[in-house]
């Protein structure tokens, strides 16, 4: 079997019709390719592979993989993938880089930490949703900084238009139906008076 670019599909059944999977029934079990050199981030347009340390990969279940420099643009980009190109289909499988490894890790089975504070991790894209293989890691990291608890604990399942907005809102900039939720890249004007 040979892997062009982004996921590697579904290993083939054994002789006796059993697969060799143990996956859940509605994800495919798939290993992550590596990012393509000329792979931009379908988000932001940063060149994906640049970013070892933050990048992600995602395969449709049509079969089109998308990737990205980091999970807050994978936030994004799962929020609403015809806005970045991406066709209006389920997400198969998600592979995000586990923070402090350059290892993928399955984004179903990770946990992330909803980082608020651009200052607590110097990351590309200023803030993003830190991925950890297991729940006793991300609780480590959110031990390791004032502000943070397990309610700050996500999985792949939370990541909606909110988070996206979080993260990446000056991408979702003039549109009404969608705010920045804080977002730093946004400007608020205030009031002197």
């Amino acid at each position: 079997m040979l892997g062009i670019a982004g996921c590697i599909g579904k290993p083939d059944s054994a002789a006796d019709g059993n697969t060799t999977d143990d996956a859940p029934d509605d994800e495919t079990t798939t290993q992550p390719a590596a990012i393509p050199a000329d792979a931009n981030c379908e988000v932001c347009n940063m060149v994906a592979a640049d970013y070892p340390a933050w990048n992600t990969q995602l395969t449709h279940d049509t079969g089109n993989d998308a990737y990205c420099c980091s999970p807050g643009c994978l936030a994004a980009y799962v929020a609403e993938p015809p806005r970045f190109g991406g066709p209006d289909a389920p997400i198969d499988t998600a592979w995000v880089t586990e923070y402090g490894t350059e290892s993928f890790i399955r984004a179903s089975k990770a946990f992330f930490v909803r980082v608020t504070n651009p200052d607590h991790v110097a990351d590309v894209m200023m803030k993003n949703p830190m991925p950890f293989a297991t729940r006793e890691a991300a609780i480590a990291f959110t031990e390791s900084f004032d502000g943070y608890d397990e309610d700050d604990l996500l999985r792949f399942s939370d990541f909606d238009m909110a988070l996206a907005t979080f993260y990446r809102g000056k991408f979702f900039e003039g549109d009404e139906n969608h705010s920045s939720g804080g977002n730093e890249s946004i400007v608020e004007p205030t009031s002197t008076a």
